[in-house]
């Protein structure tokens, strides 16, 4: 099976990727998919905007730049170009596994479900979440070991080799980097509920960069050569490999880097929030009684505690009556 190639790295070859479309079987099915997927999303957004509620705008980007995401990797000419330059297949595979998972994740799109269908549905729905299957798939060990378990068999282990003459089985291994990246950063940027309390912000923290060392194993590994009894020379150069390995190292440790900052972000935030909250109660309750050698002021009044601590005390800076 030839492939078509590509120029040298440049505007020419970028121009050529994007202009160039895949119709074949599996990516006109996936672009209907994709387009019934985002209408649901649209018309939801719409539901709520009819009952006075708004959506947040960022997380309608985030669920259109995630299906943008996908139809790169399925319709434009990623596919396309993925066969003879590896480093194609590099963007391919970061697209399906981190950006579209990190995208959707941030839409949120189970809370907007959750928020327009009708009761019965919603039952259904929350049923499915709380079963024991469910608390299975949603675990992170289950994720994490799927989705870099697929990882290191594809690019590691003769997969690529295995799965690349078969179309139907390359389908197939898109469609589990896309579902095992969305089970490995959807706990940790969603706010959707899928069965399991949400973590907590140090935990989703840990989660986010967990993955960083396997990506870098995998990258290394690539760049020593580990790979060319099953990838080079068969079906890309040594020196395409290495390029790609260099380019899939730089972009998922800027991914992940993107995806542990978001959490880190929402922590720094909701502790500078409780630290205002804390000290406007301060200034609110806290009070002190005084019982001064003064009668003026011997009746007990409470006085006030000032958010940096300070206390209004009159009898501090203000000349008795007596003058003393």
């Amino acid at each position: 099976m030839t492939h078509p190639s590509l120029p040298p790295f440049g505007l020419t070859a970028i121009w050529r990727v994007l202009t160039t479309f895949s119709s074949g079987p599996w990516a006109l099915a996936t672009l209907f998919g994709e387009l019934v997927l985002f209408g649901w999303y649209l018309r939801g957004v719409h539901l709520l905007a009819l009952r006075g509620r708004n959506w947040p705008l960022r997380r309608t980007l985030a669920f259109t730049s995630g299906i943008v995401s996908v139809a790169l990797a399925w319709q434009s000419g990623i596919p396309v170009y993925a066969g003879s330059i590896f480093t194609v297949h590099i963007l391919q595979h970061l697209l399906l596994m981190s950006v579209a998972p990190i995208l959707f994740a941030i839409s949120s799109p189970v809370t907007l479900a959750m928020q327009t269908i009708e009761r019965r549905r919603k039952v259904a729905l929350l049923k499915t979440f709380n079963s024991r299957g469910m608390r299975l798939v949603t675990n992170q060990i289950f994720g994490g070991v799927g989705n870099y378990g697929i990882m290191f068999w594809f690019f590691l282990d003769h997969g690529i080799a295995v799965a690349m003459p078969r179309p139907a089985l390359m389908d197939l291994v898109n469609v589990l980097f896309l579902v095992f990246g969305a089970l490995v950063w959807w706990p940790v940027l969603s706010i959707d509920y899928l069965g399991r309390r949400r973590y907590p912000d140090s935990t989703r923290l840990l989660l986010a960069a967990a993955g960083m060392p396997f990506d870098t194993i995998v990258a290394i590994s690539l760049l020593m050569g580990g790979a060319t009894a099953s990838i080079a020379p068969k079906m890309y150069t040594i020196t395409n490999v290495q390029e790609g390995a260099q380019v899939f190292w730089i972009l998922v440790m800027f991914i992940s880097g993107m995806g542990s900052a978001m959490p880190a972000w929402q922590w720094f935030k909701r502790e500078q929030h409780k630290s205002a909250r804390n000290d406007a109660l301060l200034g609110e309750r806290a009070v002190v009684r005084t019982d001064s050698r003064y009668g003026w002021w011997g009746s007990g009044e409470e006085v006030p505690v000032e958010a940096d601590g300070t206390m209004r005390v009159p009898w501090a800076t203000d000349p008795s009556p007596d003058g003393g």
